[in-house]
């Protein structure tokens, strides 16, 4: 069953204007680094002249490029993303310290007074806000994980995570993040900023299995993974995601 996310833009004059930038598919902005990786090392897709399948774990010792990796593809390319409607210009002053500029007077980043939870020591310990426009509505019982881009450490800014029930909840916010030390330049129009993933509320318990059984049903399937060189996940057990 198709489930259906629902963006709606803040204003009715939007249409047009500088912030008429809808959040689109995750999978229609992945960057460049990654759609220009070869399959193999060697340099080609179609490689395999440096492929080792004689080993202990299948393809996992294979020379295969993280290009074949499905679980990292899905992760870049679940859900939405917002991009970033305008470049925005970093400088930093003598004392170490950025400002943010862009050109359109609209509300784009704002800066917090305090910073209040850990962050990663390559950023500037300043709490700064991404302007998230659009209300955004799920189905009953599904929420939204909001989160930096998947995989995404070559963007100059680290965005943290937050699960907002979306359901209930869809009102746009400043959504923090924090800018890298280093960084000075632009920050381009369309970066994505960040990502939203729909999951859907259910009620978990932990179970740990310590029985002979499931021991042995766990090695068959790692013996399992040695019955294809390489793709033996995305042959066997790869399901398409659809967003």
């Amino acid at each position: 069953m198709m489930r259906k996310i629902k963006f709606s833009p803040p204003s009715l004059g939007i249409r047009g204007t500088v912030e008429d930038v809808p959040p689109v598919k995750a999978l229609s902005v992945l960057p460049d680094w990654y759609k220009d990786l070869a399959g193999f090392r060697g340099g080609s897709s179609h490689n395999k002249s440096y492929l080792y399948p004689v080993n202990d774990r299948g393809q996992d010792g294979s020379d295969v490029s993280t290009k074949l990796c499905n679980p990292l593809m899905d992760a870049m390319s679940s859900g939405y993303i917002q991009t970033l409607p305008e470049d925005v210009e970093v400088v930093v002053d003598k004392n170490e310290k950025p400002s943010l500029f862009w050109k359109h007077s609209h509300s784009l980043v704002d800066t917090r007074p305090i910073v209040d939870i850990p962050i990663p020591k390559e950023c500037y310990p300043i709490h700064f806000g991404w302007k998230m426009s659009w209300y955004y509505e799920t189905p009953p019982g599904y929420s939204l994980l909001v989160t930096h881009p998947l995989n995404r450490y070559d963007l100059p800014f680290y965005t943290p995570s937050g699960v907002v029930d979306s359901d209930i909840w869809g009102l746009p916010v400043f959504y923090s993040f924090f800018l890298k030390r280093g960084f000075e330049g632009t920050i381009k129009k369309g970066t994505p900023i960040f990502q939203m993933i729909p999951i859907k509320r259910d009620d978990w318990e932990l179970e740990i299995d310590y029985s002979e059984e499931t021991y042995w049903k766990n090695k068959v399937k790692e013996e399992k993974r040695r019955s294809h060189v390489t793709g033996h996940y995305k042959k066997t057990t790869w399901q398409r995601k659809n967003y």
